[in-house]
């Protein structure tokens, strides 16, 4: 503006000629104000830009290095570029700094639905150890993981694999208690109906998601089938220990019986025995009273007919017999003497009456 009016009042222009310079010079400062006004707010933008991609990208949970490596080397170059004049180049970066976080939270949405499903899976009863642990690695690794893509296919993989595991352990433990000879019928149904679901499966993702059920219903079925085994053991156990009791108790009837058939046959045999005894006892008894009676009898006679005949001497014309005391005519033989005619009695004999 002092140049233009050193050469208006220098050179004297015409009043027309004046205005239409001063006219021109306004338009060419204003041109040159706006233009840089516009700069500085293209500066400003992306430097905001700049600051808001930092701090989001501090709050992404899961960023491979790589990634963050990327991002710091963006930032930088974007930082660069702040300080360009180039209308161009300021808003390209702006525009590429506003599109570089999404691919990045979709990566860390990605790892971090992959982290839930492997804690999710470690902790399934099923799991073995090698792929728990397998699984516990990739998870204590998800906040430091070098490349997005290669931990994303260790994650795929080790899900598969501890998947395909937990499904057909599973399966094993559900045929398993199909099988039992002591699961109730409702039990079996269902149980076959959800496993026939997991066979039919068009992959193991598939499969798994009927995992939860199977597996749920499978330790029902178990706990309803081992019930069910101990009320039929215990009634068996009932049954068997009646039927014992029942044998022991016919066993020990029958014993007793026998024994009492036994005792009664010997108290029989005893008596019959001590009976017969008794009999035959009684029987001699009388027998040898009957003897000592006729021999005292005889005694008597033959002391009688002593007498009559003359005492100790035969004094018939005959022989007679001499009979020793306590036996009869009977009994003679080999105690007794014949006696000639004058012959004497001995002593201790008697004389036989015929």
């Amino acid at each position: 503006m002092i140049l233009v009016t050193i050469l208006l009042g220098k050179y004297e222009m015409n009043k027309k000629i004046r205005n239409l310079l001063a006219t021109s010079v306004l338009l060419f400062s204003f041109a040159t104000f706006g233009c840089s006004n516009d700069v500085r707010g293209l500066q400003s933008d992306l430097e905001s830009q700049i600051e808001k991609v930092d701090k989001a990208s501090k709050e992404i949970d899961y960023l491979s290095k790589d990634d963050q490596a990327t991002l710091q080397k963006e930032l930088k170059h974007a930082k660069e570029i702040e300080t360009s004049t180039s209308k161009s180049k300021l808003t390209d970066e702006t525009s590429k700094l506003k599109s570089v976080l999404k691919p990045l939270k979709e990566k860390s949405k990605s790892v971090s639905d992959d982290v839930a499903a492997m804690t999710q899976l470690e902790k399934n009863v099923a799991i073995d150890q090698a792929n728990k642990k397998s699984l516990d690695k990739l998870i204590s690794e998800s906040h430091e993981f070098s490349n997005y893509n290669t931990y994303y296919t260790s994650c795929q993989t080790a899900l598969s694999k501890g998947r395909t595991q937990v499904v057909d352990t599973v399966k094993n433990q559900a045929t398993q208690a199909i099988n039992s000879p002591y699961i109730q019928q409702t039990d079996k149904s269902n149980l076959v109906s959800l496993l026939d679901k997991v066979k039919k499966a068009k992959d193991v993702a598939d499969a798994f998601t009927y995992i939860d059920d199977l597996q749920s219903q499978t330790s029902k079925v178990i706990e309803n089938t081992k019930a069910n085994e101990a009320q039929q053991k215990a009634a068996q156990a009932k049954a068997e220990a009646e039927k014992k009791a029942a044998e022991q108790a016919a066993q020990a009837k029958a014993e007793a019986e026998k024994k009492a058939a036994e005792q009664a046959a010997q108290a029989k045999a005893e008596a019959e025995k001590k009976a017969a005894e008794q009999a035959a006892q009684a029987k001699a008894e009388a027998e040898k009273k009957a003897a000592e009676q006729v021999a005292q009898a005889s005694t008597s006679a033959s002391a009688s007919a002593s007498v009559a005949n003359s005492g100790n001497i035969n004094t018939t014309a005959s022989d007679k017999w001499a009979i020793e005391n306590g036996y009869t005519w009977q009994t003679r033989k080999g105690h007794s003497h014949i006696i000639h005619p004058g012959g004497s009695l001995p002593a201790g004999y008697h004389w036989q009456v015929q």
